[in-house]
């Protein structure tokens, strides 16, 4: 290899650093921006788990709407009266049975 291949590969190989070194700062740049976003989520799902019912019942339709969205809220009924509830918060088995709470069986 001469000295004028050599220095190619090398300023080659110094290229490549500064496009690997500028990369890993645009990955680490995403991910604190996906960081803060997840706090974010955090602290509005904890603001709205903070809220009392009556509060909730405040809310206007289309903030409710948008709450639901936010949760990714979906409930089923059951032919046995049961309520079935998913999100973010998971899945529940059932939260209403209308054995148990008849006010839900309305």
């Amino acid at each position: 290899m001469s000295l004028d291949e050599l220095g190619a590969a090398l300023e080659e190989l110094e290229e490549t650093r500064k496009t690997t070194e500028r990369e890993l700062r645009n990955l680490k740049r995403q991910q604190e921006s996906i960081e803060e976003l997840e706090r974010d989520k955090d602290a509005l799902l904890d603001y709205y788990a903070a809220l009392t019912p009556e509060a909730l019942d405040a809310l206007t339709s289309e903030e409710r709407h948008q709450l639901y969205k936010i949760l990714k809220l979906r409930a089923s009924a059951n032919q046995d009266g049961s309520v079935r509830v998913s999100g973010v918060f998971g899945e529940s088995p059932s939260v209403c049975d209308a054995e148990l709470a008849p006010r839900c069986a309305h």
